[in-house]
């Protein structure tokens, strides 16, 4: 790998990354220094390799045998947020869900509060449409820009 600017090692105990503390080893692992160096990580995976995002880990269990291919850390990282347009909350994968919701209400937006009682980061959150007090994560998203496994921006997601 050439010129990353992330940190990429190899057999890595994953029990630091999850909520649990339990669990077997990354055969690697990454953490990227933000979205741009993540690209350029994902432009030069092979297409076998395995890999898998990781979050907060919270409430996450990896088996004691590991994980094979490459594990990326989004804690720590790509935890950038914004206000756009005066109305607008941009976030990156890697923010907590708490904290999103903290940011929110600094900017007196309504609408993620329900966020606060998440454990875990907005990236788990639209993954799995988290929610309670009968909010949903996707009630309050606008637009999602992803990218595939080549580092290649794909089409956003518009409600």
């Amino acid at each position: 790998m050439k010129e990353l600017r992330g940190h990429l090692c190899e057999n890595v105990p994953l029990k630091p990354y999850t909520s649990w503390r339990v669990g077997g080893p990354a055969q690697r692992l990454y953490k990227p220094k933000d979205s741009a160096d993540l690209l350029h990580f994902m432009k030069q995976l092979t297409p076998e390799e395995p890999l898998l995002f990781l979050g907060l880990g919270s409430n996450t269990l990896v088996r004691d045998g590991g994980v094979k291919g490459t594990v990326v850390i989004t804690q720590g990282a790509l935890c950038q947020l914004q206000v756009e347009d005066g109305t607008t909350i941009r976030a990156e994968a890697g923010v907590a869900s708490p904290t999103f919701a903290r940011f929110a209400a600094r900017k007196n937006l309504c609408g993620a509060e329900f966020l606060a009682g998440i454990p875990g980061t907005i990236g788990g959150a639209l993954v799995m449409n988290a929610g309670c007090d009968g909010a949903e994560t996707w009630d309050i998203v606008r637009t999602v820009e992803t990218f595939n496994r080549h580092g290649k921006k794909k089409d956003s997601f518009s409600k």
